[in-house]
């Protein structure tokens, strides 16, 4: 089954991308920046069609995005994260969901103030998973309301607009020298309430 096929455009079913490419809805990038308050610049190492660089400069931030494939213009080079990190102010993206507790363990080494990270709801579940969450302490879980369609790459760059999802999904936030509490809460694509 390819990527972009009927049963696709039909049912919403996607056959899993390569590379892990997946690309959240723009509302949802507006919302982490409208809630979330950041200090220095973002960066978003795995910035697929840009919608987080996008959304961080359209919140007056300094941001800039690259990826192991240059798929938009908002990504300024091609680079592996994950073969070199570096240092930066916040971290915002979507990651792999394959190697999502790798990504997310250079991430929190990476990152002077914000992690930021799109993930599904169930990265918290599991006793490992969850005790590892522990040690790193996130400052916050946001389930994100209504559940987004998350569709590989390829279904957005085919021009199809994905219907409801499937999944859910949550934005976990880690702020360096946090160790308190995790605050639970909502993102919601409305707003708060």
């Amino acid at each position: 089954m390819s990527i972009v096929g009927p049963l696709a455009r039909d049912a919403h079913i996607w056959a899993r991308h390569p590379d892990d490419f997946y690309v959240e809805p723009q509302w949802l990038d507006k919302r982490i920046f409208e809630e979330i308050k950041f200090f220095g610049s973002v960066v978003d190492p795995c910035c697929g069609l840009g919608r987080v660089v996008e959304a961080a400069v359209g919140a007056g931030l300094t941001a800039r995005g690259y990826d192991k494939v240059k798929r938009s213009s908002w990504c300024s080079s091609t680079e592996d994260f994950m073969a070199g990190g570096g240092i930066f102010d916040n971290i915002v993206c979507n990651p792999p969901f394959g190697i999502a507790q790798k990504f997310v363990t250079l991430a929190l080494a990476c990152s002077r103030r914000k992690t930021v990270m799109i993930l599904p709801a169930r990265f918290g579940w599991g006793d490992d998973r969850s005790r590892w969450l522990e040690r790193t302490h996130p400052r916050q879980i946001l389930a994100v309301t209504p559940r987004p369609s998350m569709p590989p790459g390829p279904v957005i760059e085919a021009g199809l607009q994905p219907g409801g999802g499937k999944e859910d999904f949550s934005v976990f936030v880690w702020e360096r020298g946090y160790i308190g509490k995790t605050e639970a809460g909502w993102l919601r694509k409305t707003g708060s309430w």
